[in-house]
């Protein structure tokens, strides 16, 4: 399972890009250390989707490493939100074949995303964009799978259900340019907007999002 890229994005947040190549069985030996109960993990039937779940916390795992934090674990909360037993960071976990990515940051909340750019995002789009993020978007497929990332990353870090992609989630001041971007993301819930800063990166034939 190839290491491709370890971003630190401050003093207390890094993220990780893992290119999955290894089986289930090559994780088998560890899952003691990295989660409280495989409960979830048992209701995946798929192998390639119990891979990429076990591959994103081990992930996690080498991610406290580098940031020099004790790693006691994951644990699952009843949204099916990951979090450290150790509490001692938030975090958030993407895949997307063949990649696994995620998030650390010691002092807030996070979220992060990858999405393969996919040309089923065009019929998609007028489900999960309002108008303006439609007319952001005006088609490309990059930018479309950007916005989606935008707001799936936005979603693992509200962590909770019941949110509408297209009313409770926003995004504004959208640039993007030689395959990078940066924009403003909205977390909208009854009269309360929460504003994030966020980035995002093309790569191969993916995009990732994430939340600074």
């Amino acid at each position: 399972m190839p290491l491709q890229h370890i971003k630190y994005i401050s003093p207390q947040g890094i993220l990780g890009v893992w290119r999955l190549t290894e089986k289930e069985s090559y994780f088998v030996p560890y899952l003691d250390a990295l989660v409280d109960d495989i409960t979830n993990l048992e209701t995946i039937t798929h192998e390639s989707r119990r891979t990429e779940w076990i591959a994103g916390r081990w992930l996690v795992k080498l991610l406290a490493n580098y940031m020099n934090l004790s790693f006691t674990g994951i644990k699952t909360d009843t949204f099916n939100k990951p979090h450290l037993i150790a509490e001692n960071a938030f975090i958030s976990i993407s895949h997307a074949e063949p990649y696994v990515v995620a998030i650390l940051n010691t002092k807030k909340l996070c979220g992060i995303d990858v999405e393969k750019i996919r040309q089923k995002l065009i019929p998609l789009s007028t489900k999960f964009l309002n108008n303006n993020e439609l007319e952001t978007a005006a088609g490309d497929l990059s930018k479309l799978a950007i916005l989606w990332g935008a707001k799936e990353a936005l979603y693992k870090l509200y962590g909770r259900k019941s949110l509408i992609f297209k009313t409770n989630l926003s995004i504004e001041n959208f640039n993007y340019e030689n395959d990078l971007g940066s924009f403003t993301g909205h977390l909208i819930i009854n009269d309360k907007n929460e504003t994030y800063t966020m980035k995002a990166g093309k790569f191969n034939d993916h995009v990732l999002v994430y939340t600074e």
